[in-house]
């Protein structure tokens, strides 16, 4: 013998679910090193021994580049 149905037989389809739409986060921006934090490196590169000013900046952006890259 067949089992008793609970539920009340409906020739309905059940209704088709909208897509959930999932959106990737943005990745933060890099925001490169400010005038006056290249600045204060390269004189505390100066202090440390530095001679060039130009190389002292140089070095100074290279390595603050470095790290929020």
């Amino acid at each position: 013998m067949p089992a008793k149905r609970t539920e009340p037989k409906t020739n309905k389809a059940p209704a088709a679910r909208k897509p959930v739409i999932r959106r990737k986060k943005a990745a933060p921006a890099i925001v490169p090193p400010s005038y006056e934090d290249i600045a204060t490196r390269a004189y505390f590169l100066a202090l440390e021994g530095g001679h060039d000013p130009f190389d002292n900046w140089l070095r100074a952006e290279t390595e603050l580049t470095a790290v929020t890259a």
